[in-house]
């Protein structure tokens, strides 16, 4: 399933990868930015400095 992600200035994002996995790159690479996956295929670059909040989607909306 998929993680949203949310930053502190209010924007978001979808990952492809689960929660888990979000987490288990952030305890590898911080401080240090991560490339993840979107939900749409392309690559995401994330610094965890900036990040408020990562949950799991239990469903995607339409067109997301």
């Amino acid at each position: 399933m998929p993680t949203r992600i949310v930053f502190s200035g209010g924007a978001e994002l979808i990952a492809a990868q689960q929660e888990a996995e979000v987490i288990h790159a952030i305890r590898r690479d911080h401080p240090n930015p991560v490339t993840l996956e979107s939900a749409t295929g392309g690559p995401i670059h994330v610094n965890w400095d900036h990040v408020a909040y990562v949950a799991e989607i239990l469903s995607v909306p339409p067109g997301e």
